[in-house]
């Protein structure tokens, strides 16, 4: 998986509605690479030996993802919301009430 696409799932999945979403999560053994070769460090590989256990999505119904993830796009009060710098200065320098 690309990983925009998994910053992009992963915050729908955070802020998102789990009964709505319908998600499903199993438990699987995981080792993260680090050789030292830069093609190969960071990758996940699935190793039932001697992994440690984390927890992984496994389902999501798709078109409530895409029915979130779209009405998230609509939402005025973005975190990162597209405009101006200034604008976004200005949004983030007045106290939240």
């Amino acid at each position: 998986m690309d990983t925009f696409l998994g910053e992009i799932l992963g915050a729908v999945i955070l802020a998102g509605d789990s009964l709505v979403l319908k998600t499903t999560y199993g438990v699987r053994k995981v080792q993260v690479l680090a050789t030292g070769v830069e093609s190969e460090d960071g990758q996940i590989n699935i190793d039932q030996n001697k992994g440690s256990s984390v927890k992984v999505l496994e389902h999501v119904d798709p078109l409530a993802y895409y029915d979130t993830f779209a009405n998230q796009l609509g939402e005025e009060k973005q975190s990162a919301v597209i405009g101006s710098f200034d604008e976004q200065r200005r949004m983030w320098s007045v106290p939240r009430i």
